[in-house]
């Protein structure tokens, strides 16, 4: 058993396998756990069973990254009663607030990324790549790292107060708009990990209504292109990407 810190919190995992503590080097601490999580072998083989064809036969570690997925799971299960959720995005800070990507994998979250890096490079920090952590503090969410990233790696045991929220679809014009609250609930409950647990669940559901409300919701329809990167990052952050002028269109409801 280790434990880690994250989003504020020390969490005890009790792992079978050292893939997992291997993950977690950057989040380790010696404080005593608040709260702690373990997988189960039967728990661990089914993680295995329902895994895609290509996490089969390209993760070297099969059976230590499963045991790091159901770890994982079961540490977002008990995240809301600390007001904190996993949210599916790319976060990157830039200039000390946290700007989220979302959108289903194979939209183009991360080659939007990527844009906004090969334009910004040295003002940007990747938060996380694929699975950050948002928790409520003082009225105020924050942005968390995780080392739970994705394929990509991109990940950094760092935080940032939520600048805003960027939700992609594929679009051949470049257009962003900021969505209404009914709108934005439902594309952001697709990218949250509820619980089972009854008062776990009704604490996410209170959690999410706050984050809708709590900065712009936008939708950014694209073609992801370097005018697409240049049009959320000056939506997102008021300023242009490279110093130049606003490619696009935005709109309002």
């Amino acid at each position: 058993m280790f434990t880690i810190q994250l989003a504020g919190l020390n969490i005890g995992l009790e792992n079978r396998y050292g893939f997992v503590r291997r993950q977690c080097a950057n989040y380790l601490t010696d404080a005593q756990p608040t709260f702690c999580v373990a997988a189960e072998e039967s728990e661990i083989e089914a993680e295995i069973e329902g895994s895609t064809e290509e996490v089969k036969t390209t993760v070297k570690d099969l059976v230590g990254y499963s045991e790091s997925i159901v770890l994982f799971r079961k540490i977002c299960y008990e995240l809301p009663r600390y007001s904190a959720l996993l949210f599916h995005g790319a976060a990157v800070a830039y200039k000390g607030k946290a700007y989220i990507f979302s959108a289903p994998s194979g939209t183009g979250k991360t080659t939007h990324l990527r844009l906004w890096m090969r334009a910004r490079a040295k003002d940007l920090t990747i938060i996380n790549g694929d699975k950050p952590v948002f928790r409520l503090e003082d009225g105020t969410f924050r942005v968390y790292g995780t080392p739970w990233s994705g394929k990509e790696g991109w990940s950094n045991n760092t935080s940032a107060p939520l600048g805003g929220i960027c939700f992609i679809r594929r679009s051949a014009d470049n257009r962003i708009e900021e969505l209404p609250l009914p709108e934005a609930a439902s594309r952001a409950m697709k990218q949250i990990l509820y619980p089972k647990d009854p008062q776990n669940l009704y604490s996410m559901l209170r959690l999410t209504d706050e984050l809708i409300r709590a900065r712009p919701v936008y939708l950014l329809s694209c073609n992801i292109s370097e005018e697409a990167a240049a049009l959320s990052f000056k939506t997102l952050t008021g300023e242009p990407i490279d110093g130049g002028t606003q490619t696009g269109s935005t709109g309002a409801n």
